[in-house]
């Protein structure tokens, strides 16, 4: 510990004559000395106007010193602490908090469909995150089809591995970057892409270095026969996949264009009444997740005893 001396006695509870510390990082000085009641911090012996607690945030280079002041008299002038600013910082790496968002435009998109992935990447800590870099693992049931818009940095994608690496070079102490990538949807099935971020410097939360974004891949089924005869089976015009569209209108006409069953929305409840057997056809709409409406048309025949 470095003494103040003199009536007041104390000092810097820092043990060191020089520290070393990375660009852009900080030190806390701290005096100690009882029954001060202020404190002159020097730099280089030059007094720091408008410091005068007993703790001192170092970022810059130099010679530091405090004096202690009291009612009836002061300390002497403390050691020094010799502070040095380095490019690497001999007592260690500067420490990062790198976070990464992975969000989906949509929760469910139907096969054929294309959707986005926005990958948004955060550092929270103190210090400039150098080299970042971020690999999204796409799923085996889409393909990747290109980036949107502008970004930071570089990015391609890699076939072969199906990883998408993302490299937008430094990010500031609480700067943030964003990436969004599209890709088109073609097996049924949870479609899970995975999300890491990692930097050159020692992470201090690795918990939020990785995210992952689901999307539900399906099928959109709409049936060209039913037999409603009442034995439990296919009894009903059930649309595959319709609960994952809960906007949507259904409309059946007869062959001579009559409109004979409507509903809005459509809850794959259609029995067919008592209607005769024979083809109709119908017009079936959804809407879709970002916003515009899809429409389905076709015929769907009723067979009321299937065994003749």
């Amino acid at each position: 510990m470095l003494l103040l001396i003199g009536c007041i006695y104390g000092g810097l509870a820092q043990p060191w004559p020089s520290r070393h510390i990375a660009q852009g990082d900080s030190l806390i000085l701290t005096a100690h000395a009882n029954n001060a009641r202020s404190y002159l911090w020097f730099r280089d012996g030059e007094p720091l106007n408008g410091y005068h607690n007993e703790r001192l945030i170092v970022r810059e280079a130099g010679m530091y010193t405090v004096l202690a002041l009291g009612d009836a008299c002061n300390s002497d002038m403390s050691d020094p602490v010799i502070i040095i600013v380095d490019d690497n910082g001999d007592q260690g790496s500067p420490i990062v908090d790198m976070q990464i968002y992975n969000e989906p435009d949509r929760p469910t998109v139907m096969i054929g469909g294309t959707f986005f992935y926005q990958l948004f990447i955060v550092n929270k800590g103190d210090s400039t995150a150098t080299e970042v870099t971020v690999t999204a693992t796409l799923p085996e049931n889409v393909s990747f089809e290109s980036i949107l818009g502008t970004y930071a940095g570089q990015a391609f994608y890699s076939p072969s591995s199906r990883e998408l690496t993302w490299r937008p070079g430094d990010i500031a102490s609480q700067r943030s970057e964003t990436l969004t990538f599209g890709v088109r949807a073609n097996r049924e099935g949870l479609a899970v892409q995975l999300a890491v971020v990692s930097s050159k410097q020692t992470d201090i939360n690795l918990n939020n270095n990785r995210a992952t974004a689901a999307v539900d891949v399906v099928a959109l089924s709409i049936p060209n026969v039913f037999t409603p005869n009442g034995d439990g089976i296919n009894d009903l015009f059930e649309v595959r996949g319709l609960e994952y569209f809960p906007e949507n209108r259904l409309t059946i006409f007869n062959r001579w264009g009559s409109e004979i069953y409507k509903a809005t929305p459509y809850r794959n409840n259609w029995d067919g009444a008592n209607l005769a057997e024979g083809t109709y056809y119908y017009i079936f709409d959804i809407r879709l997740h970002n916003g515009p409406w899809e429409t389905f048309k076709g015929f769907v025949t009723i067979i009321r005893n299937p065994s003749h």
